[in-house]
Protein backbone atom coordinates (compact mmCIF):
# COMPACT_ATOMS: atom_id res chain seq x y z
CA UNK A 1 0.00 0.00 0.00
CA UNK A 2 1.53 3.17 -1.28
CA UNK A 3 1.28 6.49 1.10
CA UNK A 4 0.40 10.14 -1.02
CA UNK A 5 2.62 12.00 0.44
CA UNK A 6 2.14 15.68 -1.18
CA UNK A 7 4.68 18.70 -0.88
CA UNK A 8 3.52 21.66 0.62
CA UNK A 9 5.34 24.85 -0.33
CA UNK A 10 4.74 28.34 1.46
CA UNK A 11 6.39 31.84 1.00
CA UNK A 12 9.88 31.96 1.09
CA UNK A 13 11.27 34.77 3.45
CA UNK A 14 12.47 36.36 0.16
CA UNK A 15 9.15 36.17 -1.36
CA UNK A 16 8.00 37.62 2.00
CA UNK A 17 10.28 40.46 1.91
CA UNK A 18 9.62 41.30 -1.50
CA UNK A 19 5.39 41.49 -1.04
CA UNK A 20 6.25 43.68 2.25
CA UNK A 21 8.69 45.86 0.64
CA UNK A 22 5.78 46.32 -2.72
CA UNK A 23 3.30 47.30 0.04
CA UNK A 24 5.43 49.86 1.97
CA UNK A 25 5.75 51.32 -1.51
CA UNK A 26 2.27 51.33 -2.34
CA UNK A 27 1.44 52.72 0.97
CA UNK A 28 4.43 55.21 0.98
CA UNK A 29 3.14 56.74 -2.66
CA UNK A 30 -0.28 57.05 -1.69
CA UNK A 31 0.77 59.08 1.57
CA UNK A 32 3.19 60.88 -0.50
CA UNK A 33 0.53 61.49 -3.19
CA UNK A 34 -1.80 63.01 -0.45
CA UNK A 35 0.75 65.37 0.58
CA UNK A 36 1.00 65.91 -2.97
CA UNK A 37 -2.27 67.32 -2.86
CA UNK A 38 -2.68 69.09 0.18
CA UNK A 39 0.63 70.89 -1.44
CA UNK A 40 -1.00 71.88 -4.39
CA UNK A 41 -4.06 73.36 -2.62
CA UNK A 42 -2.21 75.47 -0.25
CA UNK A 43 -0.41 76.86 -3.13
CA UNK A 44 -2.96 77.18 -5.35
CA UNK A 45 -4.73 79.15 -2.47
CA UNK A 46 -1.60 81.46 -2.39
CA UNK A 47 -2.14 82.04 -5.48
CA UNK A 48 -5.72 82.59 -5.59
CA UNK A 49 -4.91 85.59 -2.70
CA UNK A 50 -1.95 87.12 -4.92
CA UNK A 51 -5.07 87.47 -7.85
CA UNK A 52 -7.55 88.77 -5.61
CA UNK A 53 -4.78 91.53 -4.52
CA UNK A 54 -4.01 92.46 -7.66
CA UNK A 55 -7.28 92.45 -9.57
CA UNK A 56 -8.20 94.93 -6.49
CA UNK A 57 -5.60 97.14 -7.46
CA UNK A 58 -7.03 96.87 -11.18
CA UNK A 59 -10.10 97.74 -10.22
CA UNK A 60 -9.17 100.57 -8.30
CA UNK A 61 -6.73 102.07 -11.39
CA UNK A 62 -9.78 101.67 -13.87
CA UNK A 63 -13.23 102.50 -11.20
CA UNK A 64 -11.08 104.82 -9.06
CA UNK A 65 -12.40 102.89 -5.99
CA UNK A 66 -12.63 99.99 -3.83
CA UNK A 67 -15.09 97.27 -5.14
CA UNK A 68 -17.93 97.17 -2.97
CA UNK A 69 -17.50 101.09 -2.76
CA UNK A 70 -17.49 102.07 -5.88
CA UNK A 71 -19.82 105.00 -6.58
CA UNK A 72 -22.54 104.11 -9.34
CA UNK A 73 -21.83 100.53 -9.63
CA UNK A 74 -25.05 100.14 -11.57
CA UNK A 75 -24.10 102.69 -14.21
CA UNK A 76 -20.21 101.64 -14.29
CA UNK A 77 -20.50 97.43 -14.54
CA UNK A 78 -21.42 95.80 -16.87
CA UNK A 79 -24.46 93.24 -15.42
CA UNK A 80 -24.38 95.42 -12.92
CA UNK A 81 -28.16 95.51 -11.87
CA UNK A 82 -29.06 94.52 -8.39
CA UNK A 83 -27.83 93.45 -4.87
CA UNK A 84 -25.70 91.85 -4.37
CA UNK A 85 -23.47 93.64 -7.10
CA UNK A 86 -25.44 96.89 -6.26
CA UNK A 87 -25.30 97.66 -2.31
CA UNK A 88 -28.47 99.12 -0.72
CA UNK A 89 -26.08 101.91 0.19
CA UNK A 90 -22.60 102.93 -0.78
CA UNK A 91 -20.87 105.03 0.93
CA UNK A 92 -17.49 105.37 -1.08
CA UNK A 93 -15.37 106.52 1.63
CA UNK A 94 -12.54 104.09 0.82
CA UNK A 95 -13.37 101.02 2.84
CA UNK A 96 -15.69 97.91 2.32
CA UNK A 97 -18.36 98.38 4.79
CA UNK A 98 -20.08 94.46 5.86
CA UNK A 99 -23.09 94.20 7.43
CA UNK A 100 -22.51 95.92 10.59
CA UNK A 101 -19.01 98.09 10.73
CA UNK A 102 -18.04 97.23 14.36
CA UNK A 103 -17.70 93.29 13.18
CA UNK A 104 -16.31 93.49 9.75
CA UNK A 105 -16.89 89.89 8.88
CA UNK A 106 -20.48 88.98 10.01
CA UNK A 107 -22.56 88.97 6.47
CA UNK A 108 -26.16 87.93 6.78
CA UNK A 109 -27.39 90.50 4.33
CA UNK A 110 -26.67 90.36 0.97
CA UNK A 111 -26.62 94.24 0.19
CA UNK A 112 -23.32 95.20 1.45
CA UNK A 113 -20.54 96.67 0.03
CA UNK A 114 -18.72 93.70 1.72
CA UNK A 115 -21.32 91.55 -0.65
CA UNK A 116 -20.44 93.40 -3.40
CA UNK A 117 -16.97 93.17 -3.80
CA UNK A 118 -16.66 89.75 -5.22
CA UNK A 119 -19.14 90.39 -7.50
CA UNK A 120 -18.21 93.65 -8.54
CA UNK A 121 -14.74 92.21 -9.16
CA UNK A 122 -16.40 89.42 -11.52
CA UNK A 123 -18.71 92.09 -13.12
CA UNK A 124 -15.24 93.99 -14.54
CA UNK A 125 -14.39 90.23 -15.63
CA UNK A 126 -11.19 90.68 -13.23
CA UNK A 127 -11.98 87.19 -11.08
CA UNK A 128 -13.72 83.92 -11.91
CA UNK A 129 -15.62 81.55 -9.77
CA UNK A 130 -19.03 83.69 -8.29
CA UNK A 131 -22.41 83.37 -9.31
CA UNK A 132 -24.14 86.25 -8.16
CA UNK A 133 -27.09 85.41 -6.11
CA UNK A 134 -30.01 87.88 -3.94
CA UNK A 135 -31.31 85.09 -1.99
CA UNK A 136 -27.95 83.30 -0.10
CA UNK A 137 -24.85 83.56 0.46
CA UNK A 138 -22.21 80.67 -0.31
CA UNK A 139 -18.79 80.39 -1.61
CA UNK A 140 -18.74 80.19 -5.03
CA UNK A 141 -21.65 82.25 -5.32
CA UNK A 142 -21.29 85.95 -4.00
CA UNK A 143 -17.93 84.70 -2.29
CA UNK A 144 -15.33 82.64 -4.33
CA UNK A 145 -14.57 79.09 -2.62
CA UNK A 146 -10.72 78.74 -1.82
CA UNK A 147 -8.83 75.20 -2.56
CA UNK A 148 -8.22 74.16 0.72
CA UNK A 149 -11.67 74.25 1.36
CA UNK A 150 -14.37 77.30 2.40
CA UNK A 151 -13.87 80.64 0.71
CA UNK A 152 -12.95 84.21 1.37
CA UNK A 153 -14.64 87.02 2.77
CA UNK A 154 -13.45 90.78 2.32
CA UNK A 155 -13.97 93.77 4.62
CA UNK A 156 -12.01 96.87 5.87
CA UNK A 157 -11.00 96.45 9.06
CA UNK A 158 -9.99 100.01 10.74
CA UNK A 159 -8.60 99.07 13.94
CA UNK A 160 -7.70 96.16 16.40
CA UNK A 161 -9.82 95.73 18.45
CA UNK A 162 -12.37 94.45 15.26
CA UNK A 163 -9.96 91.58 14.25
CA UNK A 164 -12.53 88.54 14.66
CA UNK A 165 -11.84 85.91 17.18
CA UNK A 166 -10.20 86.27 20.39
CA UNK A 167 -6.24 86.48 18.90
CA UNK A 168 -6.77 89.62 18.10
CA UNK A 169 -5.31 91.39 21.52
CA UNK A 170 -2.13 89.77 21.14
CA UNK A 171 -1.36 91.50 17.44
CA UNK A 172 1.66 93.41 17.70
CA UNK A 173 1.52 95.10 14.66
CA UNK A 174 -1.32 95.52 13.69
CA UNK A 175 -2.40 97.97 10.23
CA UNK A 176 -6.13 99.30 9.15
CA UNK A 177 -6.51 97.63 5.62
CA UNK A 178 -8.73 95.50 3.36
CA UNK A 179 -8.35 91.90 4.49
CA UNK A 180 -9.98 88.85 3.23
CA UNK A 181 -10.52 86.05 6.09
CA UNK A 182 -10.79 82.48 5.55
CA UNK A 183 -13.89 80.67 6.80
CA UNK A 184 -15.73 77.66 6.24
CA UNK A 185 -19.20 79.61 5.90
CA UNK A 186 -20.07 82.64 4.06
CA UNK A 187 -22.28 84.02 6.65
CA UNK A 188 -20.58 83.03 9.95
CA UNK A 189 -17.37 84.95 10.66
CA UNK A 190 -15.99 83.01 13.50
CA UNK A 191 -16.05 79.15 11.74
CA UNK A 192 -12.66 77.98 11.15
CA UNK A 193 -11.59 75.77 8.38
CA UNK A 194 -8.18 75.35 7.86
CA UNK A 195 -6.12 73.21 10.12
CA UNK A 196 -3.26 74.96 12.42
CA UNK A 197 -0.98 73.39 9.74
CA UNK A 198 -2.38 74.43 6.76
CA UNK A 199 -2.54 78.35 7.83
CA UNK A 200 1.19 78.03 9.23
CA UNK A 201 2.14 76.75 5.34
CA UNK A 202 0.30 79.71 4.30
CA UNK A 203 1.48 82.23 6.59
CA UNK A 204 5.10 81.30 5.59
CA UNK A 205 4.44 81.58 1.82
CA UNK A 206 2.83 84.91 2.44
CA UNK A 207 4.45 86.24 5.27
CA UNK A 208 6.31 85.60 8.15
CA UNK A 209 5.48 82.32 9.33
CA UNK A 210 4.14 84.17 13.07
CA UNK A 211 0.40 84.14 13.39
CA UNK A 212 0.48 87.38 15.83
CA UNK A 213 2.47 89.84 13.27
CA UNK A 214 2.63 90.54 9.81
CA UNK A 215 -0.47 90.68 7.29
CA UNK A 216 -1.27 87.31 7.81
CA UNK A 217 -3.01 86.90 11.02
CA UNK A 218 -4.64 83.65 12.55
CA UNK A 219 -8.30 84.75 13.82
CA UNK A 220 -8.60 82.61 16.67
CA UNK A 221 -12.53 81.81 17.67
CA UNK A 222 -11.31 80.61 21.22
CA UNK A 223 -8.01 80.99 22.99
CA UNK A 224 -7.34 77.72 23.01
CA UNK A 225 -7.42 77.80 18.86
CA UNK A 226 -4.52 77.73 16.60
CA UNK A 227 -1.62 78.53 19.15
CA UNK A 228 -1.29 76.81 22.57
CA UNK A 229 -2.26 79.82 25.06
CA UNK A 230 -3.65 82.53 22.56
CA UNK A 231 -0.13 83.78 22.15
CA UNK A 232 0.29 85.59 25.33
CA UNK A 233 4.06 85.43 25.19
CA UNK A 234 6.87 85.43 22.24
CA UNK A 235 7.82 82.13 22.66
CA UNK A 236 3.84 80.92 21.86
CA UNK A 237 3.64 82.11 19.02
CA UNK A 238 3.71 79.47 17.18
CA UNK A 239 1.06 77.58 15.02
CA UNK A 240 -0.05 74.29 17.25
CA UNK A 241 0.34 71.75 14.43
CA UNK A 242 0.96 68.51 17.52
CA UNK A 243 -2.61 67.22 16.14
CA UNK A 244 -4.84 67.70 13.22
CA UNK A 245 -7.83 68.65 14.63
CA UNK A 246 -6.80 72.43 15.50
CA UNK A 247 -8.65 74.67 12.95
CA UNK A 248 -8.11 78.54 12.53
CA UNK A 249 -9.75 81.52 10.37
CA UNK A 250 -7.15 83.16 8.27
CA UNK A 251 -7.25 86.99 8.03
CA UNK A 252 -4.67 88.14 5.42
CA UNK A 253 -4.02 91.81 4.77
CA UNK A 254 -3.71 92.61 0.66
CA UNK A 255 -4.68 96.35 0.77
CA UNK A 256 -3.52 99.21 3.10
Amino acid sequence: MKTDIRSEKGFTLVELAVVMIIIGLLIGGVLKGQELIKSAKVTSTISQVKGIDAATSTFQDIYAGLPGDVASPGTRLPGCTAAPCVPAAVVSNGRVIATDAAIPFINGSRDTESAAFFVQLAAADLISGVTPDASVNAFGGNYPAAPVGGGWVASTISTQADVPGASGSGITDFRAGLYLQHQNTADDDEDPVSSALTMQRIDRKIDDGNPLTGSVYAAEETATACMGDNGSSAASNLYDTSTGTVSCLALVRIQN
